[in-house]
């Protein structure tokens, strides 16, 4: 079975009924890919923090090299996707997610226990690459399958384990580290809870609801049409979805949000000690931003539901503009609106990319169209190092990186109101 008119969830903006009623079985792939989304932000990203300077001390490696090492893991990973992307599409999101996840594991195992500078960036490379194909494309995948019309709402609740990855890694790796005897330690747990949640695919997280005796969206059944879906044959290439002018708006504008964010967030506790705030007092500012991200990943969901995933990109870039102008204004309440702004923003970030290549390309060509985007996408957000380094040298400060991100977020505005979001006959 297959919903009619999957990705025609835009023709009726402003009248979308929001509801939670995704099912039993539609719930538990929320709370799945929440979690593998989970493992991509806090062991790629955010748990960084204290792998890189643990790691460095327990093997005696030299802190800044091993750290550099995360900029080619990352460029390595976005393009390892493209295999991903094609194995999804050929072989599913459950199988996909299962191998990577299971190599996933042992290489993070190995990442955790590698005490030399070539086999830590081996094992890196690896387990950046891996945890974005059980991710950011399995992961996806599944969403994009499970939830063709009420994807902006699913995705606002499933991308929720980032944010709870940026509040709780830290915290989690250490009590790890402390209660078995060393960080190497905790990142070996980490690695055999990923092998175990594969043996937990197999058996639970079907690839599509129709593998699991679901419909679509857990939509009634009237609404829905017999199709035999092993017939289905996939008529997107990657070269087609390179040639198409909506597959460079998207990664130019959603880039560009996840290069801002990045910039804004990994600088965000120097910019308020900046601003005369004690380091304990910034890194709470940072957890509590972290935290109210939670809630704006479901608010930019219903935004997205309700008003469509393009109205819903601009109102974000918009929001993000004025978020980050507060954070100018030297005043106490302004630096909180600024605060409520920017951690709001952080929840939705994630959440439109995948909602808009389903809207425009469709469930069944997801894995393809989106793994392309992706790409182009990651290699704008990874500037975002460069950028602020460049703003920093020319301005002084992180006033004037803040100013310059302002305007780049411009761009965005600019290269979605250019989208034509209307689903393409493929």
């Amino acid at each position: 079975m297959v919903v009619k008119n999957l990705n025609n969830s835009n023709n009726k903006k402003g009248t979308e009924k929001i509801s939670n009623n995704f099912g039993k079985k539609g719930w538990g792939v929320i709370i799945y890919v929440g979690f593998l989304y989970y493992f991509m932000t806090g062991m790629t990203v955010d748990g960084l923090n204290v792998l890189v300077p643990g790691l460095s001390e327990l093997h005696g490696m030299d802190y800044n090299q091993i750290l550099a090492m995360s900029t080619p893991a990352g460029i390595i990973a976005l393009i390892s996707c493209m295999f991903y992307g094609w194995l999804a599409a050929k072989k599913g999101a459950q199988f996909t997610a299962i191998l990577c996840l299971v190599l996933g594991g042992f290489a993070t195992i190995w990442y955790g226990n590698a005490n030399t500078l070539t086999t830590y960036a081996i094992s890196l490379t690896l387990m950046v690459s891996l945890i974005n194909g059980f991710s950011n494309i399995a992961g996806n995948v599944y969403m994009a399958n499970w939830f063709p019309r009420t994807k902006g709402l699913a995705l606002g609740w499933s991308t929720m384990g980032m944010n709870m990855a940026s509040a709780t890694i830290v915290i989690v790796l250490n009590a790890l580290a402390v209660a078995f005897g060393g960080i190497n330690t905790s990142v070996t747990i980490m690695g055999i809870i990923m092998i175990l949640l594969a043996i937990f695919t197999k058996i639970f997280m079907k690839g599509t609801p129709e593998e699991a005796g679901c419909t679509p969206d857990n939509l009634p059944s009237d609404q829905v049409s017999e199709e035999i879906i092993g017939n289905y044959e996939h008529k997107l290439t990657y070269m087609k979805v390179f040639k198409t002018k909506e597959t460079w708006l998207m990664a130019i504008a959603y880039g560009i949000n996840g290069m801002v964010t990045i910039g804004i967030m990994s600088q965000l506790v120097p910019r308020l000690m900046e601003r005369g705030y004690e380091l304990n007092t910034a890194i709470m500012m940072l957890t509590i931003a972290a935290v109210i991200g939670l809630l704006g990943s479901y608010a930019w969901g219903v935004v997205d539901q309700k008003w469509g995933t393009k109205t819903a990109s601009l109102c974000f870039a918009v929001w993000y503009i004025v978020g980050i102008g507060f954070n100018l204004i030297d005043n106490t309440i302004c630096l909180y609106i600024s605060l409520i702004m920017i951690g709001g923003a952080i929840g939705g970030n994630a959440n439109f990319p995948p909602s808009m290549v389903t809207t425009i390309f469709g469930r069944r060509e997801f894995p393809m169209a989106f793994t392309v985007m992706n790409t182009i996408q990651g290699v704008i957000r990874n500037m975002a190092f460069l950028v602020l380094a460049v703003a920093i040298s020319i301005t002084g400060s992180f006033t004037g990186a803040y100013i310059i991100f302002m305007g780049i977020e411009v761009i965005s505005i600019i290269a979605m109101l250019l989208l034509n979001d209307k689903p393409k006959e493929i």
